[in-house]
């Protein structure tokens, strides 16, 4: 049960973790999402090697029609129940082509910014999912325009500023 714990610990901390960039503004209004329905359901993020088993799982549901509601769910190791859930709020923005999610904490806490993900489908329903690094990624966007425009002309070079954060499977029952 201790590995467990350490483990939903550690995958929560890989998550909310200090090389992830912040901003205060998303990359486009959440207005403008689609709501992806291959998405939806229960998935396990896992480190791309696999060594270690999940103690918990992803799941992904519409929160409204543009807007996901993520809820990071713990299990406890006997009795495979609920022990916690964090709640994130996630929608997409479309550049050039390329789909990115705005990703933010849900609760009382008014300053909370936005994490920016990618993912990239591996095979059947397995993803590797990346996150905007601010180790390697550090601007500032007065507002939601201005970083689209950034990305807009800036493609490729934005690109190369996430970094894995795992492999997103389905769950399966």
């Amino acid at each position: 049960m201790k590995k467990q714990v350490l483990l939903l610990l550690l995958g929560i901390l890989v998550l909310t973790s200090c090389n992830h960039y912040e901003s205060k503004v998303p990359i486009s209004p959440s207005g403008n999402s689609v709501i992806e329905k291959s998405l939806l359901g229960e998935w396990i993020l896992s480190s791309e090697n696999k060594k270690e088993e999940a103690s918990g799982y992803i799941e992904v549901i519409p929160f409204n029609d543009t807007e996901y509601l993520v809820q990071l769910k713990e299990i406890a190791d006997s009795t495979k129940n609920i022990e916690s859930i964090i709640n994130i709020r996630m929608f997409s923005s479309e550049v050039n082509e390329n789909v990115y999610f705005n990703m933010q904490f849900v609760g009382s806490d008014s300053d909370k910014g936005f994490m920016i993900y990618r993912y990239k489908p591996i095979a059947g329903n397995r993803y590797k999912v990346f996150f905007l690094s601010k180790d390697q990624f550090n601007k500032v966007f007065p507002n939601s325009k201005s970083f689209k425009e950034y990305i807009e002309t800036h493609t490729k070079e934005f690109e190369k500023y996430f970094d894995v954060e795992g492999i997103l499977e389905r769950k399966i029952k």
